[in-house]
């Protein structure tokens, strides 16, 4: 028994004394019949096999709620709802009781035990349905208020980028036209050329992160778009050096154009500045799954780095600003899908988007 089910087997003690409770008296009432101390009264055995299934339920609940999902909060309300269904349909059947003539003791007892055990396992049965209830409102609460923080985040975040880029760009054209008219007058001059570099690395991260503040906003607008052809767009506006793009059959979604753009962008620039010069990037529709890849045959992610290659800012590449994976997350997350990174079967790096949505 592992340390969640022994933790419910101990929040949930009147479940299992219950149970407990009922085996004792269906032990003690067949060790009876054996003995022939007691006579069987008619529907003995409906009543004892139904309270034999119940105790089999109860088992199996114990068995089942520390996987369940359902939050240790929720069980002191199971506990109450078992008690009030025992004492409940207990106290209605001793008015049965004391109206009804009873042929024995024994009668007695085993109707005593049938309506324990009947009323524990009515009650735990609703309290299992409250508390999945009550479990799926506030995980949708949860989520409302995620949401809700996350857009806020999200707009704060545009709106500290908007301002950040604006207020760089002014300065950073300044020094670029110094630099460029420096190096007019002196264009062997090495230390301009270091200069002009880190200015265009800096535009770079500050183009950057605006797109990756705005590409995070939910898609509300979406239209078909033909992976195919928009692969091949996007590799045309590219700088790929010797690389290879091949796309393995059409495939159309439902999506932001532009965004999309974005995506194969971002995954065709990571596959070159990664992959070497000379990379193969294949494109195509998943198998299984409704979503496409972007796959290439470079070496690939080191299994220690799979999940940093998702932070903003984090890259191996000398020249690289860590936001492309960033940015392709960010729209992959605003269209509802999923982003899985996985290897590709010849080694490379390979990128799987599924949920995509797809044309009725």
């Amino acid at each position: 028994m592992d340390s969640s089910t022994r933790a419910a087997v101990r929040a949930l003690w009147p479940v299992w004394g219950v149970g407990l409770a009922v085996l004792l008296s269906l032990v003690a009432e067949v060790a009876v019949i054996a003995l022939g101390a007691g006579t069987v009264p008619g529907g003995f055995w409906v009543g004892y096999l139904s309270s034999v299934a119940i105790l089999l339920g109860f088992g199996y609940f114990l068995r089942w709620v520390p996987d369940s999902g359902l939050s240790v909060a929720r069980y002191p309300r199971l506990n109450r709802w078992l008690l009030a269904g025992t004492a409940g349909f207990l106290l209605i059947n001793v008015g049965f009781m004391a109206t009804l003539s009873t042929e024995s003791d024994f009668q007695l007892f085993s109707w005593v035990r049938w309506a324990v055990s009947f009323g524990g396992g009515v009650g735990l049965t609703i309290g299992v349905f409250e508390a999945r209830a009550i479990e799926r409102e506030v995980r949708a609460e949860r989520d409302r208020m995620r949401q809700t923080e996350l857009r806020r985040e999200r707009d704060r975040l545009e709106e500290f980028a908007s301002v950040v880029s604006h207020d760089l760009r002014n300065p950073l054209n300044v020094a670029r036209g110094r630099v460029d008219l420096a190096a007019a007058e002196r264009p062997d001059d090495e230390h301009l050329e270091v200069v002009a570099s880190a200015l265009d690395r800096m535009g770079e991260i500050v183009e950057e992160t605006l797109a990756l503040a705005r590409e995070g906003k939910s898609v509300d607008e979406v239209e078909e778009v033909a992976i195919d052809e928009c692969a091949r767009r996007c590799w045309s506006r590219v700088e790929t050096a010797d690389a290879t793009l091949r796309v393995t059959g059409p495939v159309t979604v439902r999506a932001d154009p532009d965004r999309l753009s974005h995506v194969f962008e971002n995954l065709f620039r990571n596959a070159v500045e990664h992959g070497g010069r000379d990379v193969t990037v294949r494109v195509g529709e998943l198998d299984g799954a409704t979503g496409f890849f972007v796959e290439d045959d470079g070496p690939g992610i080191p299994d220690d780095r799979v999940e940093r290659v998702r932070e903003t800012g984090f890259s191996t590449a000398e020249d690289g600003t860590g936001f492309g994976l960033s940015i392709v997350e960010r729209i992959v997350d605003a269209h509802g899908w999923t982003l899985r990174i996985d290897e590709a079967d010849d080694g490379g790096a390979r990128f799987e988007v599924v949920g995509v949505s797809r044309p009725s």
